[in-house]
Formats: structure tokens, sequence, C-alpha cells
């Protein structure tokens, strides 16, 4: 089954599978995305791999699928180096540690599994990673914690990305931003922001739902930044 699903990615049917058109209008950006190695796995020195995209996967029990319990980082690389690595990782343990998460990845194996799938990427420069850490797989479907008896989920999703592209911004042409205040997030007494949790749904609705003029100027400031 698993060669069969490898010689599946290779077909024309699963490349032209995207329903919707990005914003680019390109499915990748950079043609090297379409082949990019990541990085799926549990504590353990043999528990990880590094595998195609299209073959990554994580068990539908997994915490962040259950219930979107999961840190993150976005890290850059910039001329052989990580950038700010240990201000990341950090912060990653940081969020762990507030989430109550245990049985969590060493410092250790975090930083050997990055250097290894940028190594087997030969990414170097101009290239960003997405290192993501769950609560890790439950044994059966429950929000309770006390059913994560696997240990955390490291998933390391490294990509050839420009610092101005289409998912970040022109810095010739600048950017419109619209101010939404505290209509959008949650007081501190009910979500602690400086948890860089995976549930970002804050951040997401403002920028799906659309907002007419009328709207803006009644509950929003504009500007535009060069």
């Amino acid at each position: 089954m698993p060669a069969y699903t490898f010689l599946q990615t290779l077909t024309i049917s699963h490349k032209n599978r995207a329903v919707a058109t990005p914003p680019s209008g390109k499915l990748y950006e950079d043609p090297r995305n379409e082949h990019v190695l990541v990085y799926v796995g549990a504590p353990g020195r043999t528990s990880g791999n590094i595998i195609p995209r299209d073959l990554a996967k994580i068990s539908p029990f997994d915490s962040s699928v259950q219930g979107g319990d999961a840190c993150w980082e976005g890290v850059r690389v910039y001329n052989g180096r990580i950038f700010h690595l240990d201000h990341h990782l950090n912060r990653l343990f940081r969020s762990a540690k507030a989430l109550g998460f245990e049985n969590v990845h060493s410092r250790k194996e975090i930083t050997d599994a990055i250097f290894r799938v940028l190594a087997a990427n030969g990414m170097r420069d101009g290239a960003h990673m997405r290192l993501t850490l769950t609560r890790g797989e439950k044994c059966t479907s429950s929000m309770n914690p006390y059913f994560n008896v696997y240990g955390t989920t490291l998933i390391i999703l490294p990509e050839w990305k420009p610092t101005e592209g289409a998912t970040t911004y022109d810095n010739e042409k600048g950017i419109s931003l619209i101010t939404a205040g505290a209509c959008r997030r949650s007081p501190p007494s009910t979500l602690d922001n400086k948890i860089h949790h995976n549930n970002m749904i804050q951040n997401i609705l403002p920028k799906y739902r659309p907002i007419s003029r009328v709207q803006l100027t009644r509950s929003c400031s504009t500007r535009k930044v060069l």
C-alpha cells in the first residue's frame, strides 16, 4: 500500500486535485516546493521520519486534529544560519509548558530534526520552516489530555519561501492594514495570547470574512504602510 500511495502522487489526477486557485495564481510559488521533504515523529531516536510532502500524515487521533491542541513557531533560514533558533525554541517550550504538554521532545531532538530535514532538502538560504509541536496522539477520541499516552508529535514543514512573495508582502508597494482592535481578541482572562497556540481562529476570521467599506469605517481604522 505505501508503494501504491507513492505512485499515486505521481499521477496527473493527483497533481490536478486542487479545487481553488491561491492568490499568486500558482500552486507553488517556488516549483521546488512541490517536492519538499518534511519531518514527522514522536519522541525517540527511531520514531521520526523525513518523507515527501505528499506522503506526510499524522494520526486522526492526534491532538492537533482532535482539538487544534498544539503550539508552533515560524523560523527562517538566511545564508546558512537559522534566524534566532534559540529564541524560537525557548518560546516553543514555554508554550508547551503553559499548555501542560507531557513526554515532550527534548531540545536536542528538535534541533537534530531541524538540521536533518534542512540538509535533506539542501536548504541554506531563502527558506522558511513551520515547527509544530502537538500534544500528541491519543489512544481514544477525547479532549481529555490523560488519553495522550504516546508523547508529543513534532512536525517540521520547510519550504522555499522568499521574504517578499505571495504569502508575505511587497516592500515596494506596501500593504493595507485593517486594525480590528479588541473586537477580534479574547481577553487574557479567557486566553493567554502569549501562548503560541495552533488555534488561530482569531487571526483567520479577519482574513476570511469580507468587510464592507461601511462596516470598515464604523468599526475599524485603515492605513497604508510603506
